[in-house]
């Protein structure tokens, strides 16, 4: 009976964290980074930044993204997963872009101290519908004559796990796609034979899931997911019940109402609907 623990998923946002946001599996991300990144490979001698996107003044939102890196000349990388579809992506994709950008520069500072932002986001869910292309790349463009505003220091890639091809489409992303669509050990043994640097990230994702604290901690967040489920489900379901008895007395009023306009006496009106009297006189 093989007792090998299941392999963890490399979509959930943690696992992908340890696997691409450890100093320790720096190669990972870097292999991961170059398999779509149009850089001069100098530029992959990568830092790894806080998460924490620290607010200009206490009223501010604060955020937390998977995973900062910041390139040899200054560029900065926020690589996200999201395997859930979330409402206002693209919105929540700005708010990021925008603090990497604006904590860049100090007071009295000139802006040609800021480096490109490119966020990269990474989802398992598909995204836009109208097109069948799995990794999309956007830059601030004309629509009207598809002129490219170079000196605007952002661009946004997404990649949707779902418009992968079963079949191999040429690009090495498309194998680190394959990684991370993985369930099964086949699947990354699979595609571990065709990629050096993918064999080397299956091998991490092994050590990773066998170890008995990183397991322990799944379970913890597995549990702590499931009671925020439970406890969302139960407040929807209190809040149906909610809608429903104001719905019903609403009715109820909106239909003594008319019985009283076509003259019927309060008594009646009372049987049918189930009024107190006091009430009926207020209508």
């Amino acid at each position: 009976m093989d007792t090998t623990p299941p392999i963890l998923p490399p979509t959930d946002d943690w696992i992908f964290k340890l696997l691409f946001g450890d100093e320790r599996h720096k190669d990972n991300t870097i292999a991961l980074l170059k398999s779509f990144l149009d850089l001069p490979d100098e530029e992959f001698d990568i830092t790894f930044m806080d998460t924490a996107l620290k607010p200009e003044a206490d009223e501010d939102k604060t955020g937390i993204v998977d995973i900062k890196v910041k390139t040899k000349s200054g560029k900065l990388l926020d690589v996200e997963i999201q395997v859930n579809p979330f409402p206002d992506l693209g919105k929540r994709i700005s708010f990021y872009k925008s603090k990497l950008v604006v904590g860049q520069i100090g007071e009295g500072e000139r802006y040609d101290v800021i480096q490109r932002v490119i966020c990269v986001c990474i989802l398992d869910y598909p995204l836009f519908h109208e097109t069948e292309e799995y990794l999309n790349r956007f830059r601030f463009y004309n629509p009207e004559n598809g002129l490219c505003f170079e000196g605007m220091p952002e661009e946004i890639y997404t990649m949707e796990l779902p418009k992968v091809p079963a079949e191999s489409d040429g690009r090495v992303v498309w194998d680190w796609m394959q990684f991370l669509r993985g369930k099964r050990k086949e699947d990354f043994e699979m595609i571990a034979e065709r990629n050096p640097d993918v064999r080397d990230a299956v091998n991490t994702l092994y050590r990773i899931s066998e170890d008995p604290e990183v397991r322990a901690q799944m379970e913890c967040r597995e549990k702590a997911r499931r009671d925020h489920a439970t406890l969302l489900y139960a407040a929807f379901q209190e809040g149906e019940a909610r809608g429903e008895a104001q719905g019903e007395a609403r009715s109820r009023m909106e239909i003594a109402r008319n019985m009283k306009r076509l003259g019927l006496p309060p008594e009646v009106i009372e049987k049918a609907v189930g009024l107190r009297p006091e009430a009926i006189k207020q209508l």
